[in-house]
């Protein structure tokens, strides 16, 4: 048996429906059983929207019954689907897409050029609203929610002249008749997935994830990713109205995207359209990074009073800061600076190493001129070893330093490092090394437990002597911060930096299933070994600095939502 959730609603039981008779051909002694699952938006039909949470509210409820093994798959128009996935989940099948443009439905007979002069407009979609009065800026938009019926019995009496809904409700249900204009995608650009149904399930290898990706449609799924990269790329909250429509298709032998999108304001102002192709195996990358674009020419999140000065850059954004006390700190200070409201978040511990000893005799060793050079990757490195630093013999021992963050904590002892690389990888250490260790040489490293051995085998493999040492432990934070978490559940986050791979790790395992929340957040990678990580979490990567360190983070951020012309001048 496979148990299906899915809202209440006729239109979601009947998209419910279509998913089991989907399952049924493909498994004809599949038993599917249907399971109503009340949702904060069902619960709630008058307020707006944006006041009860946005995004995912249509989900979450079916996305925890998954996750506590309630249901074994539930079914989503695909529009009400956040861009990011709760750690554990999976959408198995995109198994069908109707019509995904809008339509009006009027009393009147007639389409939006031909309503009355300052007509009355019902819809609950910001991204529908702006585009309505892009084309009737006589327009008065009053908000209207409730099922479909609901709203087509609303659209036949006054104070409506018309309301705005999918066309593919309405094919769905049998009523594409009642539509008195479909509106075309260039003019009107549909949300991202509309049309489009979605199954969602617990990833692999969940028995039933495997049942549902056989009615998965490619087609419908080559869409449908590109339009999700566009709603990643812009990292807009439930407030931000934008739009994404894509067409797969065969041009001269070749796969191509065509591409729709728009984006205006939260307030709804500065709307703009874009239009492109793309061959089709590089639309996933090119829609993320015309959103980002999109970002930094619009600035979408001008509604909290933001702007180009700098003591408004981040004006009513709450900003989650992640690294070691020091880092987060710095961070925090800088978000302050530029008019944010930093929200620490404890992502990894710094402990003294379960070898003690072993750090200890590689020190005593350094001291009486047993290496010929250190090499520090961190502000914890040079905490570790700082006792005996100024009393290392400067003719004999070289020191390097990854990136200006451990340089200038070298440089608060007093100390000049002989090297420094600017890329905080170990490949830029290595890179940086070579001109300076000649086989032979001894070479200390105090690395944090966790390290890559990427630096101590690339300069063994060259003949130097390398000796590797714990210098720290670093242990993940995993249990959640409640405040945070609050705020988070709330919708009220809107950027996260995330400023090393252990803080990545720490902060999807404190924050993982609350990550639908968070699609409307813009993220940033300290670096982009720190980026890669993300990616592999799952998490979009809406800027990484040239150089790591904390300050250059929120600078970071600031270029990614302002334009790259308001960086360190600003």
């Amino acid at each position: 048996m496979l148990t299906v959730g899915t809202r209440g609603s006729a239109l979601a039981l009947h998209q419910a429906n279509i998913v089991g008779e989907l399952l049924a051909a493909r498994h004809p002694q599949l038993d599917v059983q249907v399971r109503v699952i009340t949702s904060q938006g069902d619960l709630d039909k008058e307020s707006p929207l944006t006041k009860i949470g946005g995004r995912g509210v249509f989900t979450s409820s079916l996305q925890r019954t998954l996750t506590l093994q309630q249901v074994d798959a539930a079914v989503h128009s695909s529009k009400d689907v956040p861009s990011l996935s709760a750690i554990g989940l999976a959408l198995a099948a995109f198994p069908q897409r109707e019509d995904a443009r809008d339509v009006v439905v009027s009393r009147h007979g007639m389409g939006l050029a031909g309503l009355p002069p300052n007509p009355v407009v019902g819809t609950s979609s910001r991204r529908r609203a702006v585009q309505v009065q892009a084309l009737r800026p006589d327009a008065q938009i009053i908000e209207l929610r409730g099922n479909i019926d609901t709203r087509l019995q609303k659209a036949m009496a006054e104070p409506y002249d018309a309301v705005i809904l999918a066309a593919a409700g309405l094919t769905r249900m049998g009523w594409i008749d009642r539509a008195t204009e479909l509106l075309p995608v260039n003019r009107f650009t549909p949300a991202p997935g509309q049309g489009a149904l979605a199954v969602e399930t617990r990833e692999a290898p969940d028995p039933a994830f495997a049942l549902v990706a056989q009615i998965d449609d490619p087609s419908v799924r080559q869409a449908l990713e590109i339009e999700r990269a566009f709603l990643r790329g812009i990292g807009g909250g439930c407030t931000t109205p934008l739009g994404a429509h894509a067409v797969v298709e065969t041009c001269h032998g070749q796969r191509i995207a065509r591409f729709f999108g728009m984006l205006a304001r939260d307030d709804g102002s500065g709307l703009v359209r874009v239009y492109d192709e793309w061959p089709l195996e590089r639309a996933v990358d090119a829609a993320f990074d015309t959103a980002g674009a999109l970002v930094r020419e619009v600035h979408p999140n001008r509604i909290f009073g933001a702007g180009t000065e700098e003591a408004r850059q981040l004006k009513g954004m709450k900003v989650i800061v992640t690294g070691t006390d020091d880092l987060a700190s710095r961070a925090a200070t800088e978000v302050e600076r530029r008019g944010g409201d930093p929200v620490p978040l404890r992502t990894i511990q710094i402990l003294p190493p379960a070898d003690l000893e072993s750090l200890q005799d590689a020190l005593a060793e350094l001291q009486r001129g047993g290496f010929d050079h250190l090499v520090l990757t961190s502000r914890q490195g040079v905490g570790a070893v700082s006792s005996i630093l100024k009393g290392l013999p400067a003719e004999t021992v070289k020191i390097g330093a990854i990136g200006e963050a451990t340089a200038a904590a070298l440089r608060d002892l007093g100390i000049e490092p002989d090297v420094v690389a600017e890329d905080s990888r170990g490949e830029g250490m290595l890179a940086a090394l070579e001109r300076h260790v000649r086989p032979g040489e001894r070479v200390l490293l105090p690395l944090s437990s966790r390290a890559r051995r990427v630096l101590a085998e690339g300069l063994a493999r060259r003949g130097a002597d390398v000796t590797r040492v714990d210098a720290y432990e670093t242990r993940l934070v995993t249990e959640p911060d409640p405040n945070v978490v609050s705020l988070v559940e709330k919708g009220e986050i809107d950027a996260v930096l995330l400023a090393s791979p252990s803080a990545v790790r720490g902060f999807v395992a404190q924050l993982g299933t609350l990550l639908p929340v968070l699609s409307g957040a813009t993220f940033v990678a300290i670096g982009r070994m720190t980026a890669d990580v993300m990616e592999e979490h799952g998490l979009p990567v809406h800027a990484v600095p040239s150089e790591p360190g904390a300050e250059a983070m929120v600078i970071a951020l600031v270029a990614g939502l302002w334009g790259a012309s308001i960086d360190e001048g600003a």
